[in-house]
């Protein structure tokens, strides 16, 4: 397992699970003046792969952005959007259609040498698991559930090193495929900027749960933690 950061890239504690998701903010601008370390940079990405996935067949894969030229090709992919063009990275955080075909026995592989998985079930793992992804009736759509999961652990440890971070749905898929040679099996899922932030963004709010929770049945009020 990778290491856990203890220390933000300012030299500060790092945040908590808790602290991190209820600090972070989508930043609207981002400060070209401040370069994301590469440890800090290598460390978000480790822990966006302790994400969970379907077999743990980890169907994401992060293309990393972070020269001046390749950010400006990305930039005319996703509507000249000034978040890509300012901050110092930024993740093209994609979805492999396919990764029992490529990676299934590495996986298993892993799982055993990690005492995941005993011997005796290597068998009946990698026969379930190639007989269910065969029969997935939307590879892109299960590829994209899991890789959104790593999408928003990379930013939740963004957050909790002192990073920025907004995620970005406004690009074009095919100009980014062509642009950066994504092959076709896999699914540009968002962008994710990375930096410093330019300004300060207060708490936009939430919704409450009672909004947003049922009990036991949809359209059946939400009562817990409710006064009376």
């Amino acid at each position: 397992m990778p290491t856990i950061p203890d220390r933000r890239v300012d030299g500060g504690p790092a945040l908590s699970a808790p602290e991190a998701i209820a600090h972070r903010r989508a930043t609207r601008r981002f400060d070209p003046a401040r370069p994301v370390p590469d440890g800090a940079l290598e460390q978000v990405l480790h822990l966006a792969t302790l994400a969970p996935s379907g077999f743990n067949l980890q169907p994401w894969r992060f293309l990393v952005v972070r020269t001046d030229r390749n950010r400006q090709k990305l930039y005319e992919c996703a509507f000249r959007q000034p978040k890509v063009a300012e901050a110092p990275v930024v993740v093209i955080v994609l979805g492999y259609h396919h990764p029992h075909r490529s990676h299934l026995d590495a996986m298993i592989e892993q799982q055993k040498t990690l005492g995941a998985i005993p011997e005796s079930g290597v068998a009946e793992l990698r026969a379930r698991a190639t007989r269910t992804m065969e029969r997935v009736p939307d590879p892109a759509l299960w590829a994209t559930r899991s890789t959104m999961l790593a999408a928003a652990t990379l930013m939740v440890a963004a957050e909790s090193l002192g990073l920025a971070s907004a995620p970005m749905e406004g690009f074009e898929p095919e100009k980014v495929k062509e642009a950066f040679g994504v092959p076709n099996d896999h699914s540009v899922c968002c962008l994710i900027a990375l930096g410093f932030a330019a300004e300060e963004k207060p708490f936009p709010g939430r919704f409450g749960l009672a909004e947003v929770c049922f009990e036991e049945h949809f359209g059946q009020p939400w009562t817990l933690g409710e006064s009376e």
